[in-house]
């Protein structure tokens, strides 16, 4: 049922108030399950630990990296991976996660960026999630570690992207995968790369975008208000993120990918936006999703309404981690 729910969202969430769509892509024992685990999580988040991580990166944007290097060495830790699945790297920068024993050709190749604010963050960071969906979806996720601001500000982690595409276009079919059928996704700061990367490289398949960044500048919507403190992704933090990657180009349409004009957003292939419902960045995404509807772009919205930023590369989270998971797998299988 919960797939059903995802497609008729489309046309929910254009004709119903922000309150009545919310519940729209989840059962009600799932929000509730996501619920409990979001309160959870935040009761066990470090008090304080997003205002310390801004001071590290206001100190980096002014010269100093010290505390951002360290607050990264703390997050970069290798995970345990299924024994089912192979995971090596044909490049430094890139990780490649694939079923072993895998039969199947012509497999999907997804390229995942993960999150951070653009300044935290590795292969690592999102190494559960490529590995899930490479076993849930049977197909090859591939993992990058773009450069990091603000030392390397936009747009250097977006020709990673579009380098690492062009790489990936070359080996693919040595992988099994079909070379037509590559797709780009990301979370939050990695959902903006994978944006601007599917705007800005011709012939991109799919683009998944979850609880993305899409301004790079402050904008007082009823979720920046709402959601703006304590919950996994603080406005302050935010800010000096943005500020950290855009610099001086925070309105460019490549890096705010919501300011893209109507004719960018035309090109943009078939698009997954997952979302949570108590994130800062929910009306954001919200809010580009529906100029995607009026544009007639095929594109499903599916909204966890009760779960908070990270779910993706901080545990915690398991339940909407899990739906987002198949979801993904569903999305890249389709026929779109």
């Amino acid at each position: 049922m919960k797939v059903r729910l995802t497609y008729i969202f489309f046309f929910l969430q254009m004709i119903l108030p922000f309150q009545s769509v919310q519940g729209a892509s989840v059962d009600s024992v799932l929000q509730q399950k996501m619920l409990q685990e979001q309160q959870t999580f935040l009761a066990r988040m470090k008090p304080g630990l997003q205002h310390l991580q801004m001071l590290a990166v206001r100190a980096a944007i002014n010269g100093d990296d010290t505390q951002l290097q360290q607050i990264r060495q703390s997050r970069n830790h290798a995970s345990k991976l299924p024994d089912s699945l192979h995971a090596f790297y044909p490049t430094p920068d890139i990780c490649i996660y694939t079923p072993k024993n895998a039969v199947r050709q012509k497999r999907p190749l997804l390229l995942y960026l993960h999150g951070g604010g653009w300044c935290f963050g590795s292969i690592n960071s999102c190494a559960q999630f490529c590995a899930a969906v490479a076993i849930e979806a049977n197909c090859v996720v591939a993992a990058l570690d773009y450069k990091l601001s603000p030392k390397h500000p936009f747009p250097a982690p977006l020709e990673d992207c579009q380098r690492a595409i062009k790489y990936l276009r070359k080996h693919a079919a040595e992988w099994g995968c079909d070379t037509t059928q590559i797709a780009i996704g990301g979370d939050s700061a990695g959902g903006n790369l994978a944006l601007a990367t599917a705007l800005s490289v011709p012939g991109i398949a799919k683009v998944i975008p979850i609880y993305p960044v899409t301004k790079l500048f402050t904008e007082h919507t009823d979720s920046w208000t709402t959601y703006g403190k304590g919950y996994g992704n603080d406005a302050e933090l935010l800010e000096a993120f943005n500020e950290a990657y855009g610099g001086q180009q925070v309105r460019h349409p490549l890096a705010s990918v919501g300011l893209a004009s109507d004719e960018m957003l035309s090109q943009l292939p078939p698009a997954l936006f997952i979302s949570a419902g108590h994130d800062i960045l929910f009306d954001q995404t919200k809010e580009l999703v529906c100029r995607l509807k009026k544009l007639h772009r095929p594109v499903i919205f599916e909204v966890y309404p009760t779960a908070t930023h990270l779910f993706i590369t901080v545990p915690g989270q398991p339940t909407a981690f899990h739906e987002a998971v198949k979801s993904v797998a569903l999305f890249l299988n389709s026929a779109y």
